[in-house]
């Protein structure tokens, strides 16, 4: 690991360099130097998310946790990719755990390093994630990246049911989407209320009990890899004549202040499998707090089946920083949360 020379290396441990973007509001905090990346091991950046859980984790809770982060934050480590046709690999991060796929990641993961100069800007990217490859398509303006366009891991429908949940007398319908995670989406009319951020301590509560009831009623299996998952996102919309508004829910109660890049591609979904949505019909998706990503379905498949989806999502990201994080070790707080007595 390495430290910079503007501290003092006697007190200094280890020490991060990141760039820091948001993508329609939502943060990515990359991580670029600092970690050896030799005991990532592994044949799939899926894999080297397995090594980097194992033994980084520390490093992710010091860059995504309070004093250096915040419960909100999310984050991206950059890997060699596996895959041959692949520029990069990144394994995506949050507060609590680890994601497969992150579609504003990426597209914050791309602009940056372009901007940067650690990628070359290429008319079109191949970025290996734990969900499989995925391809960035930049659209370039004034010497840097304007937009980006990532064509998402096919999707799919999984399944629908009804759970039981405390703040409704009746059950709850969830439908179950993969779009390189596992959504529980839900219609938030049932809720009878809209979408927005008067009542956002309860989207969080209802958001956290929903995926636990979806995950205890359901054992979920991917059909093709055959692998246990679990739901780990909830995602509450309201429809409209204009765009769709969805509140989405992840890790351990954080709010996507972007539309969610995967939660568009399962929204998406969705709403093709129920004819609501053509083949290359645009699709406007927008956050909580008014943010928008452009989505569309490029193509469908069968297999097994299973209506396979092809979606693309666009969005822009913008850098807001770039750091040097150390890890003092005079430090006895090195990652805490409010909620919990973590130190």
């Amino acid at each position: 690991m390495t430290s910079d020379n503007d501290f003092n290396d006697m007190h200094v441990d280890a020490s991060f360099t990141t760039i820091d973007t948001h993508t329609a509001g939502e943060p990515t905090r990359i991580l670029l130097d600092g970690l050896d990346r030799s005991p990532l091991d592994g044949e799939s950046v899926r894999a080297k998310r397995k090594s980097f859980a194992e033994e980084y984790d520390w490093v992710r809770k010091l860059l995504m946790k309070e004093p250096r982060g915040h419960d909100d934050m999310f984050g991206a480590v950059i890997v060699n990719p596996c895959d041959d046709t692949a520029d990069l690999g990144v394994i995506f991060m949050d507060s609590e755990g680890y994601l497969d796929m992150c579609g504003h990641g990426t597209i914050g993961v791309v602009s940056a390093l372009i901007e940067q100069g650690h990628l070359s800007a290429e008319p079109t990217i191949r970025v290996e994630t734990p969900a499989g490859v995925v391809e960035a398509t930049p659209r370039y303006a004034e010497g840097g990246v304007e937009r980006v366009t990532i064509q998402n891991v096919t999707s799919f429908v999984y399944d629908a049911t009804t759970v039981p949940v405390s703040f409704l007398d009746s059950p709850l319908r969830v439908d179950i989407v993969y779009a390189g995670n596992f959504f529980a989406l839900v219609d938030g009319e049932q809720l009878g209320v809209s979408v927005d951020t008067t009542r956002t301590d309860d989207f969080v509560d209802w958001g956290l009990e929903i995926r636990a009831a979806v995950n205890d009623e359901l054992d979920i299996v991917h059909p093709f890899s055959g692998e246990p998952d679990s739901v780990s996102i909830t995602e509450i919309y309201e429809s409209s004549d204009g765009a769709d508004r969805s509140i989405v829910i992840f890790g351990g109660g954080q709010v996507d202040r972007s539309p969610c890049g995967t939660g568009t591609c399962a929204k998406m979904t969705l709403l093709h499998e129920s004819g609501r949505l053509a083949v290359d019909e645009p699709y406007i998706h927008e956050s909580v707090i008014g943010t928008r990503f452009e989505g569309r379905i490029i193509e469908t498949k069968e297999r097994e089946g299973i209506t396979l989806t092809v979606p693309t999502i666009t969005g822009t990201a913008r850098i807001t920083g770039k750091h040097t994080f150390i890890k003092d070790h005079r430090d006895s707080i090195t990652s805490l949360s409010i909620d919990s007595d973590e130190g």
